[in-house]
């Protein structure tokens, strides 16, 4: 019955989650819904925050029960309001269509006010969504009252760190500025000059002009990409266990703290610390015999794709792609690890991501070793899963 349940809330997320379309992305993200002890479920995306939101709204639960995997600060397009005059417009208007086209969400008057519209209610709305307010400095602007208001709230929100403030210097001498504008970093631009409009759009998505940094030596890296929030413990831990397991079975391997403590040049107590959050995060669970853990789906998706030479989420996506082109259901795990090349260690990393993102459904039997399943079977999920990876 607890298991009933727990399948019933998986199909629950799962069915929430597919009927949102990632409003960053404009795709369906994946989502994971992993088993947790005390029979509760932890819910995982790959989708942006924006997703994350609107999936704990449909499914009821509080803000921040949908976990973003590897979010990435200031992921959002950037939010511009263009300041400007009236008999600027026609100059103005290609260079919001510029950055339009160019991933900045750009707030210009005439495409959001309609008729009977609150002027002062929409341009509020305008100014309190944006990340940065952008004005254009011309001859005409600097004598408009409407544009020094726009601009006085400007510099209060950047003061109260609530967006950035860019003024653009456009065909106008600097010393006719404000004595306060005159001691902002100004940008001097010409909306018809390809070179300087790319420079803009690179500074409003946060593009430093500082040549890339390259990673840092992998004998002092710390922390492995995707596995940020684990301890160096759990760290070791996970990479001990796929890397020892020989086909990414259920029970392949089962560790415990003393084949750890041989293994692992690890203090007891910080291993057990590290079991511990790997138990509790759904990526180990403890056999029947106390002591002994069994690693997960989750372990093999997450850590198979930092340390082995291959990476189940791409593999997961050429699976998929296979399964949807070809004209059987149901397929043959053995064949299809032999059209494509892969070992079953491989083969079976692959199947717990799909497994993982509820895009397949599999067929399980008593000698069904080497595989994770002896059949893999293609569903509508599937099909949605390849398209949206294509």
């Amino acid at each position: 019955m607890i298991d009933m349940a727990m399948e019933a809330m998986e199909q629950k997320a799962r069915g929430a989650a597919a009927s949102i379309v990632d409003p960053e992305t404009g795709r369906h993200a994946d989502v994971f819904v992993d088993r947790l002890p005390e029979n509760a479920v932890a819910i995982r995306t790959t989708g942006s925050p924006t997703f994350a939101r609107l999936l704990e709204k449909r499914l009821g639960v509080g803000r921040g029960e949908v976990e973003v995997m590897n979010a990435a600060d200031g992921a959002q397009h950037p939010k511009v309001y263009l300041a400007h005059a009236s008999e600027d417009k026609a100059r103005i208007r290609p260079l919001a269509e510029y950055l339009m086209s160019n991933g900045v969400e750009v707030w210009f008057d005439e495409w959001e006010i309609e008729p009977g519209d609150s002027l002062r209610e929409k341009m509020e709305e305008g100014l309190g969504a944006m990340t940065h307010f952008v004005v254009a400095l011309t001859e005409t602007s600097i004598t408009k009252p409407w544009v020094a208001k726009e601009i006085g709230v400007g510099l209060v929100r950047q003061i109260g760190d609530q967006s950035r403030f860019v003024p653009l210097l456009i065909d106008l001498d600097p010393a006719k500025l404000s004595p306060f504008l005159q001691t902002m970093l100004y940008l001097p631009l010409d909306p018809a000059d390809e070179a300087q409009r790319k420079g803009l759009v690179d500074r409003l998505h946060g593009i430093s002009r500082k040549p890339a940094m390259g990673s840092a030596p992998r004998h002092v890296q710390s922390v492995p990409a995707g596995l940020e929030g684990w301890s160096p413990a759990a760290i070791e831990v996970g990479r001990h266990i796929v890397e020892t397991s020989e086909q990414a079975m259920p029970v392949d391997p089962i560790v415990t703290l003393d084949c750890l403590e041989d293994a692992l040049e690890l203090q007891p107590d910080d291993l057990r610390i590290a079991l511990l959050d790997l138990h509790d995060g759904g990526y180990l669970r403890e056999m029947n015999m106390h002591g002994h853990y069994a690693p997960q789906p989750a372990l093999f998706v997450e850590f198979d794709e930092a340390f082995m030479p291959f990476s189940p989420r791409e593999d997961a996506i050429v699976l998929a792609n296979r399964m949807v082109t070809g004209g059987e259901r149901a397929c043959d795990t053995a064949r299809m690890a032999g059209e494509l090349g892969w070992e079953p260690r491989r083969m079976n990393s692959a199947i717990c991501y799909l497994e993982r993102a509820g895009a397949i459904l599999s067929r399980t039997a008593l000698a069904s070793a080497p595989w994770r399943a002896v059949q893999l079977l293609r569903t509508d999920d599937t099909l949605r899963f390849a398209r949206n990876h294509a």
